[in-house]
């Protein structure tokens, strides 16, 4: 607070936080003394009608199940009557007391249920058979249903009835019983239904709802009292039960009975006419209420006298990241500063943050078609060799799991077409009708363009009929001559050589004419593949490029050179040869960690596609053999001087053992710490034992996570970390190169430990 717009702020500050504690004061004294009693009341309203909506709701799904009941066993055809009209006396007793049963069950709410045949001389339940006397003796002592009684209702009854419930002598219990005789609207119905629901089934229900202050009355349709829950105190049933027959039904009144003033909340069922009312005392609720003016009185105090300290301490607390929110961004933007007070300061810092994002987000759009053509051009030129390169261009173009595959298309347009259309390479992307991911570039031939399918195997192989459609699509976008050139699907790794296919089968489009989709793997070849391409110096060149000899490398090469004239090779060999050659050359570099020699020196695969000779090609070969040649040479002159006297094999082979498992790891570091170079070593490995030091690593690695996969239950990710992989999916890809299955493959053929042997295990070898 040095100058006077600090100032003016910590005086807003200060007012802002002495209204915020009078308007809390003053709400609170305007609720107590005008609102909070009629709000209270309404909530009161509100909650009882809920509570009897809810009861309603309860008895109605009840009552409800008790009428599907009766219903089912009122039909022509119901469960009952192949036992009904049974003549053996056993079976049909067996029969009707089990489907009674199914009925009780289906509504727990009954006790029982009796049906009375007049032909018969039994009364059937759910629970036996017994006869008339028997039941209204023995089985039931009801007070106010005596036998004569039960016996006339069950063999007379005509319409349907209800009774109160009433007490059992023999089971110390009250029942509500409802009445239903057989088919009520004939003139003489043939029996009788009797449901027995213990009053206790409907306390219980009525307790979930019921309010502690007040009581809980049940009417019938004819406004006959069926149960109560009542408090001590509380009115007498017949008090009610005449309000509630000759009263106002309205679902809420203030009433007086006995000298008492109630809230009376009254819900009539639309299903059954059962009427639902709640009784609660008026000065139950106003006690709540003066209790709770007491306290907020104790509260407005308490906030009063501990409001002073709070408004001082949270100035402090509160201005204090304002005032240093200034200051940086007085730091950040210093000549924009001078005349803006602390709000002002932190809203220009904002929108200059906002706008400078915007641009950054304008430039990554802009730029993100040159990503993608540069990531393409990178497939089709073989320098992205797995899946987890691609995320070094954009992550967010494609998502691709290490099953994925893919296919380059070529399409060529007629010059006219290309020329009048303005469409652009996002536009036929968006026309592939497919799943999978589509890449596009323009060639640099006119009216050519490259498209590379990224092809994930979890989608339906439906890729050549949407390649077909592709065509037609474009064919209707760009208005005229549109054929494609297809090659074969192939791993990432070997893009260039689907692309060099695609555009063989584009040559071939003088045989088989234009505007259509011409695929590599269905053009006739009149020569045999496998004789046409030369294995054997092909496998002799690669193990010569491995060990470094010059003189067999030369010798390998000039043996293909005499190979491909002598068998008039077709060019599509001829260039996959060189392609084959150039990439054996690269990886020869990079397993050798001879950073100076790159892929870049070489030509590429739009370059291969040019050779139309065999001249040119034997050119080619040559230029890459003179290149070796000198690279080998400099390479010796350089880590002669540099070697160190001994080469101990064992010291090696122990730096190895020791560090394989290290995610940092790696061969030119060994090399810097033995003071070779590293071909030397690498050299002198092989020649020792046979193998390359990244094998013999590679080897130690899959051991170990052989070993890790069976003994324990460890993630993938923790496996890969622990035999040196930073990324899992590189792990994945490798382990399955050398084992032909995943590793979770191998863990579940090799039997891994449960969780539980792991935990004990665990468990027992911690001191």
């Amino acid at each position: 607070m040095t100058d006077n717009h600090s100032y003016k702020i910590f005086i807003k500050y200060l007012l802002s936080y002495i209204i915020l504690l009078l308007l809390p004061i003053t709400l609170i004294a305007m609720l107590v003394y005008s609102f909070f009693v009629s709000q209270l009341e309404e909530e009161v309203i509100a909650g009882n009608l809920n509570t009897l909506d809810n009861m309603r709701e309860s008895m109605d799904e009840q009552l409800g199940r008790i009428e599907d009941s009766t219903r089912q066993m009122l039909i022509e055809d119901n469960s009952l009557y192949p036992y009904r009209i049974s003549d053996q006396w056993g079976y049909k007793a067996w029969g009707i007391t089990r489907e009674l049963k199914r009925y009780q069950r289906m509504s727990p709410f009954i006790h029982e249920i009796w049906v009375y045949f007049k032909s018969d001389p039994a009364v059937f339940t759910s629970s036996g058979v017994y006869s008339l006397p028997m039941i209204s003796n023995q089985i039931y002592q009801f007070e106010d249903w005596p036998a004569s009684s039960m016996i006339t209702d069950l063999q007379e009854s005509r319409t349907a009835s209800l009774l109160s419930p009433g007490y059992d002598e023999k089971s110390d219990e009250r029942y509500l019983r409802m009445i239903q005789p057989m088919f009520p609207n004939q003139a003489k119905p043939y029996g009788t239904i009797v449901y027995l629901i213990n009053e206790k089934s409907i306390h219980q229900l009525m307790s979930t709802y019921e309010k502690a202050e007040g009581s809980m009355w049940i009417f019938d349709q004819n406004n006959q009292l069926v149960t109560s829950i009542a408090k001590e105190g509380s009115p007498s049933r017949l008090a009610l039960s005449k309000l509630i027959t000759e009263g106002n039904h309205t679902p809420y009144q203030e009433i007086t009975l006995e000298g008492t003033n109630y809230y009376l909340f009254l819900m009539e069922s639309e299903q059954s006419g059962w009427k639902y009312a709640s009784l609660l005392p008026i000065h139950v609720v106003m006690d709540k209420v003066n209790h709770a003016q007491n306290w907020l009185t104790y509260g407005i105090i308490a906030i009063l006298i501990v409001g002073g300290g709070i408004i001082y301490v949270s100035m402090r607390s509160n201005y204090r990241p304002i005032h240093l929110l200034r200051k940086e961004s007085h730091r950040l933007f210093p000549q924009k500063m001078k005349s803006l007070n602390e709000l002002e300061t932190v809203r220009y810092t904002l929108t200059s943050l906002a706008n400078q994002n915007k641009d950054l987000d304008n430039r990554v759009k802009n730029h993100s078609s040159a990503v993608k053509k540069q990531m393409v051009f990178a497939l089709l030129k073989g320098e992205i060799q797995s899946l987890s390169e691609i995320t070094e261009y954009d992550s967010n173009i494609v998502e691709l799991t290490d099953e994925a595959q893919t296919q380059v298309i070529i399409i060529e347009t007629a010059e006219h077409v290309h020329s009048m259309n303005n469409h652009t390479v996002q536009e036929m992307e968006q026309s592939y009708p497919g799943p999978h991911p589509i890449l596009g570039i323009e060639h640099f031939e006119t009216g050519r363009y490259v498209f590379l399918l990224l092809i994930q195997e979890t989608f339906t192989d439906d890729t050549p009929a949407c390649i077909d459609q592709f065509q037609e699509r474009l064919h209707e976008l760009l208005g005229g001559t549109v054929t494609l050139g297809v090659g074969t699907r192939t791993l990432v790794s070997e893009s260039p050589r689907s692309y060099l296919e695609a555009q063989t089968a584009m040559d071939y489009r003088f045989i088989q004419g234009v505007n259509r989709v011409i695929r590599y793997h269905d053009i006739p070849m009149s020569f045999n593949h496998q004789e046409s391409y030369p294995h054997a110096e092909m496998e002799s060149l690669q193990r010569a490029v491995r060990k470094g000899k010059m003189d067999k490398i030369q010798s390998a090469l000039s043996n293909i050179t005499d190979f491909i004239r002598q068998k008039q090779v077709p060019l599509i060999i001829a260039r996959s040869l060189c392609y084959d050659i150039i990439r054996s050359v690269n990886e020869m570099w990079i397993g050798l960690g001879m950073s100076e020699q790159h892929s870049a020196q070489y030509p590429d695969i739009f370059v291969l596609e040019r050779l139309e000779t065999i001249d040119e090609f034997e050119h080619l070969i040559q230029s890459i053999s003179q290149d070796l040649s000198l690279a080998f040479e400099r390479l010796n002159k350089e880590t002669s001087a540099k070697e160190p006297a001994s080469r101990s094999l064992n010291l090696i082979t122990q730096y190895i053992e020791e560090h394989f498992d290290q995610c940092e790891f790696s061969l030119q570091g060994m090399s810097e710490t033995f003071g070779m170079a590293l071909p030397n070593l690498s050299q002198l490995f092989k020649e020792q034992t046979g193998q390359t030091p990244l094998e013999y690593v590679t080897e130690l690695r899959m051991k170990k996570a052989q070993h890790l996969l069976t003994t324990t239950v460890k993630p993938l990710s923790s496996v890969a970390e622990e035999v040196g992989y930073y990324n899992v999916s590189s792990f994945i890809r490798r382990f399955k190169q050398l084992n032909d299955m995943t590793p979770g493959e191998y863990r579940n053929r090799a039997g891994a430990p449960t969780l539980e042997n792991n935990q004990i295990s665990t468990a027992k070898s911690k001191p």
